[in-house]
């Protein structure tokens, strides 16, 4: 009994280790992380929160993705999961799932191809979901054309194929649409 209680204490105090981390280190490493691996710049707005369950994740509010010294999206809430090995320092922490939420995007004629461009960045370990979001097409004027709700994108690797997916699920004028993409590693790009 001894040896299982001291196991799980040991378990129990390496996954509340990041809770003791520098705040502006875990938003450097983070920041650093969501640019190698995705392409984008992250500014975080607000101090970011570490939970263990169900799995490792940090948590933050108010966050926005920056194109071009331009703010594009402005995130209500994002969670970015880490894998559980190397929680030992704030270095060696990968990320591996990022989900937005309630983010609300602005795109119009100089960064349209924004959501397919990241499909551009590797997927193979990092998966990201955008959920219960906007985004708003703008003339250049910045006068909204329409809006596009999205209900969920995910960008992931599929393994067998050896590609990138891009799916969405959206609604424009109360209209439902899905979309599907993808990039295999040749670079072809198909799309339905």
């Amino acid at each position: 009994i001894l040896t299982f209680v001291a196991v799980f204490v040991l378990f129990i105090s390496y996954l509340i280790l990041p809770n003791f981390y520098n705040q502006s280190d875990i938003s450097n490493e983070l920041k650093s992380q969501f640019k190698n691996k995705l392409g984008l710049n992250l500014k975080f707005s607000q101090n970011i929160k570490y939970n263990f369950f169900p799995r490792p994740h940090f948590t933050t509010t108010d966050a926005s993705i920056i194109d071009n010294q331009k703010e594009i999206s402005k995130i209500s809430k994002l969670k970015i999961f880490v894998t559980f090995d190397n929680l030992l320092s704030i270095k060696n922490i990968a990320v591996s799932d990022v989900i937005l939420e309630n983010a609300n995007f602005d795109i119009n004629l100089e960064n349209y191809n924004f959501f397919l461009e990241i499909l551009n960045q590797s997927f193979k370990n990092v998966n990201l979901t955008i959920k219960n979001s906007n985004i708003f097409f703008k003339n250049l004027n910045n006068e909204v054309l329409f809006i596009n709700k999205v209900l969920k994108i995910k960008y992931y690797f599929d393994d067998k194929e050896l590609k990138n997916i891009f799916y969405s699920e959206n609604e424009i004028f109360n209209i439902p649409f899905s979309i599907k993409s993808f990039f295999s590693q040749d670079k072809k790009s198909a799309s339905s």
